[in-house]
């Protein structure tokens, strides 16, 4: 069975499998972001490459820190900082849960170039004082040619990212090879739906997911 994953590196590098092959689609480089984020008491972290390209750790010691899922939580502990995560991951989810932290604090919100502003613009209009840093930016590749054969023999394509699937449909997809295709979050889900491709959505960071996929006939 060959499994393929295309998540960028810096993305989920606790998560170890011996059975799938990576093949990112897209490169992910760090944005200069010096601050000074001392007046901050809620810093929210929207995605892995957010807590990996991150400059002040250390500093996060006496805030309140919350991850917009699991995977970002698991980069966070993975450094030794605690925070909290949604019931449900994603936007919708992370606004439930900041909800009775809106007070007198002071909010940062780290993401990347073009990240979503679903949550900053969601404390903006509760009154929130909230600023916004991007400390990371999404890199196309300049050609896909030399990729296209690394996917020829794809038993599942795993979509991490609702780019990495953009980036699939648009360079990468041969209408000839029946891969089936991963999604992991509402969000991706949704735009492969979109598309009109069938998609079945896992649990990318449970113990079993190999297997899972395995099951899917």
């Amino acid at each position: 069975m060959n499994i393929v994953d295309t998540r960028a590196n810096n993305t989920f590098n606790f998560v170890k499998r011996k059975n799938i092959k990576n093949i990112p689609l897209f490169n992910i480089s760090f944005l200069d972001h010096s601050m000074d984020i001392s007046d901050y008491t809620d810093v929210i972290f929207q995605s892995t490459p957010s807590v990996e390209f991150f400059n002040h750790h250390k500093d996060l010691r006496d805030k309140n820190v919350f991850a917009m899922g699991p995977g970002t939580q698991s980069s966070l502990s993975a450094k030794g900082i605690s925070s909290r995560i949604p019931k449900d991951p994603g936007s919708e989810g992370l606004k439930k849960l900041v909800n009775g932290d809106i007070g007198p604090g002071k909010f940062l919100i780290v993401k990347g170039e073009g990240g979503l502003n679903i949550i900053s613009d969601y404390l903006e209009a509760e009154g929130a004082e909230v600023d916004t840093i991007q400390n990371y930016q999404r890199v196309r590749f300049s050609s896909y040619s030399n990729l296209r054969k690394d996917f020829d023999n794809a038993d599942f394509v795993i979509f991490p990212s609702r780019l990495a699937a953009e980036i699939y449909f648009q360079e990468i997809y041969n209408p000839n090879i029946n891969s089936k295709f991963i999604t992991i979050s509402t969000r991706i889900k949704d735009y492969v739906d979109s598309l009109g491709f069938d998609n079945f959505r896992l649990n990318y960071f449970a113990d079993n997911f190999e297997s899972e996929i395995l099951n899917i006939t």
